[in-house]
């Protein structure tokens, strides 16, 4: 029943930041593993298994079983790993550069994510308590 409280707004939002976070582990994974022979980099998708979601959902016969609310929840992100590139001689496939770059990106993006969080939740406290 809580689960009806939040918006499909908030919802994508948790989604967003789950995805953020699994996107840094895989970059902090990278880095860690930077100098290990034969280690190939990370990466993580989302859109594409939200895509693939709504797709789906859009094909299905039975339209009553799928809702926005089914379809956002339904989509995680996808850790793939990059099997054909090679950074150095020993076929270590991580560019570190790449990776701290990556990295302060998805912190940023995790920051934006917790502040739209924090003002959607920051509404609904409003909205409850009738101020």
């Amino acid at each position: 029943m809580a689960g009806y409280l939040f918006s499909n707004s908030l919802l994508m939002l948790e989604r967003a930041m789950g995805y953020q976070w699994t996107k840094f582990n895989a970059i902090s994974d990278n880095i860690v593993n930077a100098e290990t022979p034969n280690y190939k980099a990370k990466y993580v998708t989302f859109e594409e298994a939200l895509d693939a979601s709504i797709r789906t959902s859009l094909r299905r016969t039975d339209r009553r079983a799928s809702t926005v609310r089914d379809v956002i929840d339904r989509s995680r992100p996808v850790v793939h790993v990059a099997e054909n590139e090679s950074m150095r001689m020993d076929d270590n496939g991580v560019n570190v550069t790449d990776q701290e770059t990556e990295a302060t990106r998805t912190v940023y993006q995790m920051q934006y994510t917790m502040d739209a969080i924090s003002s959607n939740l920051s509404l609904m406290r409003t909205l409850i308590r009738g101020q």
